[in-house]
Formats: C-alpha cells, structure tokens, sequence
C-alpha cells in the first residue's frame, strides 16, 4: 500500500528540491548577489547542518513524545522508542499538500496495534492542532518588532480558537452529523465513525491534555527557531532572539497556510522577506533559509525514508502462537 506513495513522495521531494535551488539561483542572478551567496556558503563551517539537524532532532524527539502522550489518551499505550519510528516515517510523504501524508503513521498503528482510523484521526488532528498554537504563540512572543502583522496572527489565532472550541465541546459538531445522516439516509456505518471521531478529538482538546501537548509543542518549534538564530550569528549577521522566533513561526504559519507539499515556497520567500526587513543581506538571507530548510525539512524527509522499512518490520504483527501440547497420549 505505501509503495505507490513513497515513490510519489519521492518524485515530489527531489522536483521540490530541484526547483527551490533553481528559484534561489534565479533571484540571487537576478540582483547581481550570487557571487555573493557563494562566498557566504563558502565561508560558512561545513557543521552548521549539523547544528541545525541537532536542534531539528530536539523537535521531532518532543513531537513523537506529545503523540505518545495524545495516543495514551486515546487508550493506546506504545513506547517511546516503537513510536519514534512510526512517527518519523510519516515524514517520508510530508511534502504532500498541507502535509496529509503524515497520516501514513496511522496504517502503521492500524496495522500493528488495530488502532482503530476514528481514534488515529483523532490523534492526527490533536497533534496538527498543537503545532498551530505553539507557531501563533510564537510569533505572539515575537510580534513587538513586527507589528505591522498583528492583524495577520490575531486574525489565524482566532479562527483557530473557533476550531477548537467546536472540537472541544463535540455537541454541534455531532448535532450536524446526525442532521446530515437524517437528511441522506445513505451509510450510517460512516456517520456512526464520524460521530465516535469527534468524541476522540474531544479527548485530546481537554484542558490539561491541551496544554501539555500545546507546551511541548512550543518547546520543540522554539528550538528550530533558535536554530535560525544560530546560523545567523554563525553567517556574521546576528539578529534578536525574539525577532528569529516570529521569523521562523510566521513563516512556518503562511507555509502551512499555502497548502503546498512541506510549505515549500511559502515559508522560503516569506523567511527571506522578514529577514530583509531585519537588514540581512538578500545572499545571506537565503544561505540561512536554505541551510535551515536542509537541516529540517529535507533532513525530516530523509530520516522519514529510512525509518519506512524499520516501521513496517516493526508494526509486522507477530503470529498467533499454536496452543501448546503435553505429548502425552490421550
């Protein structure tokens, strides 16, 4: 079943790649700066990817930690280290629009544990909606020195807020599922999924739950966020902690917004744009983006691709073993 996928994401990740490394070069000829570029990447230390990648390795080990928190609330209990492996496998298909292809983590679930697709959704959605906050309380943290985008964040906060109050108390959101069944008469096995859905959701949108995922959600984007503030101090163009977090956030937030595989595109050119406006030099500007989407997405992606085979072999389910016999003879 994933095999036709994998070979999808795979097409997709390399034209992504290809495409963003043409887009720089083109922008940077452009306005005469890629000569420029190419210094400031020579004179760069071959082990600030690294640097990124470490920082980028803190954020997935803090995310895969909130999906075991989250799929203990919904009645699943898996190890850290099991988990981590169906975790980074689904970033084998994240450059797919709005990163729907994540959700290849539940067939593993399904596969190994039966973890029903009602529940994993559930568990999908929780675990999409903890990163949105963390990104928006981010750039709250970091808005001061941008406030010409207030309206911007306010505006994304609120309808998230919306969202979350309808999926923490579940009861219109069944209302509208039983009005629907009432008026098609057609599958209520489906509807019947759709309604226990909601119920799970609401689970993991409970006060405390919420807030335990939403604070090691802040934890793990902060850290690529400082990731960016490394790289600029080590490009030579040092920039405020705070200014680094909005950056990165926001443009994680209009990434997520365009709905295009990984965000690509989106966040580059807004990161480019906002670092512009904190005075970065347009070639060290992109050789940060560039060196920090490397060190994170593309390097998610990779892991995503060899964690694929450990995840199938580690979600086989083990056969049922034959009842055993004494050999005595009846």
């Amino acid at each position: 079943m994933l095999r036709p996928a994998l070979r999808r994401a795979a097409v997709v990740a390399a034209g992504l790649a290809v495409l963003s490394l043409v887009a720089a070069v083109v922008v940077l000829a452009a306005r005469n700066d890629l000569a420029k570029a190419i210094r400031v990447l020579a004179d760069a230390p071959v082990w600030l990817v690294l640097v990124v990648g470490a920082f980028a390795t803190v954020n997935y080990a803090l995310r895969t930690h909130r999906f075991v928190y989250f799929a203990g609330k919904l009645g699943l209990t898996v190890g850290f280290v099991e988990m981590s492996a169906y975790y980074i496998a689904g970033f084998a298909l994240t450059m797919s629009p709005g990163k729907l292809g994540e959700m290849a983590r539940l067939w593993f679930l399904k596969r190994k544990f039966d973890f029903s697709y009602r529940r994993g959704i559930a568990l999908q959605l929780g675990d999409r909606i903890s990163d949105i906050y963390a990104m928006l309380l981010l750039c709250m943290v970091g808005l001061t020195a941008f406030d010409q985008y207030r309206g911007v964040v306010l505006a994304v906060l609120a309808v998230a807020l919306a969202g979350t109050l309808v999926l923490a108390r579940p009861r219109l959101l069944i209302a509208a599922v039983d009005l629907g069944y009432a008026l098609l008469r057609v599958k209520p096995r489906a509807f019947v999924s759709m309604r226990h859905m909601v119920r799970n959701t609401a689970l993991v949108m409970q006060r405390e739950v919420f807030l335990v995922g939403l604070g090691l959600g802040v934890l793990s984007w902060f850290a690529e966020a400082a990731s960016l503030w490394v790289v600029l101090e080590l490009l030579g163009t040092p920039i405020d902690l705070l200014a680094a977090t909005f950056i990165f956030a926001f443009a994680g937030v209009v990434g997520g917004l365009t709905m295009l595989p990984g965000g690509v595109g989106g966040f580059e050119i807004v990161m480019v744009m906002l670092l512009g406006a904190q005075g970065v030099p347009t070639e060290v500007a992109l050789v940060a983006t560039a060196i920090l989407r490397l060190g994170t997405v593309w390097y998610a992606t990779a892991a995503g691709f060899l964690a694929v085979p450990v995840a199938v072999r580690v979600s086989t389910p083990r056969p049922a073993c034959a009842p055993a016999t004494s050999g005595i003879a009846p």
